[in-house]
């Protein structure tokens, strides 16, 4: 099976990926990570128990292991909570 790499999108994960190589990014990079993060935090925080809350890091996990890190550009934390 052949995958083409031009289809395959950059995840929060690549770019960690990137920052530790040393590897410069880019403004819209950074400010992925950090919606990304805020998310996360305020996600994990927001469980009310064991198993929500090791079900909720594993979608947050699989989140960024497979989504776009472009999904994590305008995402609202607050909104984002409200939709939970």
């Amino acid at each position: 099976m052949e995958i083409q790499t031009d289809q395959i999108a950059e995840t929060i994960n690549d770019l960690r990926d990137k920052y530790f190589e040393n590897i410069p990014l880019s403004h819209e990079e950074k400010q992925a990570l950090s919606n990304f993060d805020q998310y996360r935090i305020l996600k994990l925080n927001n469980v009310q128990s064991d198993s929500e809350y090791k079900n909720q890091y594993l979608k947050l996990q699989a989140m960024a292991n497979l989504a776009s890190y472009k999904k994590f550009l305008d995402i609202s934390v607050t909104s984002a909570l409200k939709n939970s």
